[in-house]
């Protein structure tokens, strides 16, 4: 009789014995989707159980997948702490753990968004942070990644030579010691038409207010500029040749002395300049500038 009992508790025990396993080890980076952690039973469905994170237990779940999957952000360990399915009570074992690693920002920096098709190259600089090992770029122009530092790219061109206008998205992958990735993009327009701004005043007294004579321009070809400031008597007291040279956005300009480096007198000059568009035009600009002092 004690026979046919042990038989029929070991029966018993091996057909309906309850038990829950939890598992997973990931890495996540805190820009990437979900971790999983995985949940088997041993039983009947529907199942619940109980897990918890650090030591702090969730809400219960009840389901009927076998296994359950637990998507998560939540960095730490994972166990169970109870597990019951439609029969009665189980056991519980396992153990999971989510580790968060801290992702790379990517940051593309140009000095501009906007370039001519004069002059189609433009300097990158990756401002990211992180503890970064590769950087990866794509121009947007169906040329290679490259896997370069601060990369000085030039866009595609065309027959004559000049930059092809249109807007190319710019992409910057940077990966980190925990193979963590991060990615950004910037739009780099190139275009093909001209504009120049030339002031008619200046006042060169060194109070940093308006003390140069400056251009700002775009789509000339630099190389055929000239520029010449003539007095009443029609005599040449300033000339240059560099157009960067009176460049506002470089800081530079005319500092209203002559060629002698002796300080003008306080009168209205006048300014000739010649130089050619980008697409060849040929350009005469004429005026007057009001040196106030």
């Amino acid at each position: 009789m004690k026979k046919l009992i042990f038989i029929f508790s070991f029966i018993t025990t091996t057909l309906f014995s309850q038990d829950a396993f939890i598992s997973g080890d990931e890495l996540l980076c805190t820009n990437a989707g979900n971790a999983e952690i995985s949940i088997s039973f041993n039983g009947t469905a529907p199942f619940t159980f109980v897990y918890s994170v650090n030591g702090i237990n969730k809400s219960a779940i009840t389901t009927n997948l076998n296994p359950y999957v637990i998507s998560t952000k939540e960095g730490g360990n994972y166990a169970l702490t109870s597990f019951s399915d439609a029969i009665g009570f189980g056991t519980v074992s396992g153990g999971g753990l989510v580790t968060i690693l801290e992702a790379p920002t990517s940051i593309i920096s140009t000095i501009t968004d906007t370039i001519h098709a004069v002059d189609p190259n433009l300097q990158f600089t990756s401002s990211s942070s992180g503890n970064i090992i590769e950087q990866s770029w794509n121009f947007g122009d169906n040329t290679l990644f490259q896997i370069i530092n601060n990369p000085i790219h030039t866009f595609p061109l065309n027959s004559d030579g000049l930059g092809i206008a249109s807007t190319y998205q710019v992409s910057l992958i940077v990966t980190d010691a925990n193979s963590c990735t991060d990615t950004t993009f910037k739009n780099i327009f190139v275009v093909n038409d001209y504009w120049i701004y030339i002031p008619n005043s200046f006042s060169p007294d060194n109070d940093n207010l308006n003390d140069k004579f400056c251009i700002e321009f775009s789509g000339i070809r630099e190389n055929t500029f000239s520029f010449f400031v003539i007095n009443r008597l029609g005599e040449i007291i300033f000339e240059t040749t560099d157009a960067n040279s009176l460049k506002c956005s470089q800081n530079m300009g005319w500092d209203g002395k002559d060629t002698k480096g002796i300080k003008c007198i306080p009168t209205t000059y006048v300014y000739e300049m010649y130089f050619q568009e980008w697409n060849g035009w040929k350009n005469t600009k004429h005026g007057s500038i009001n040196l106030v002092r």
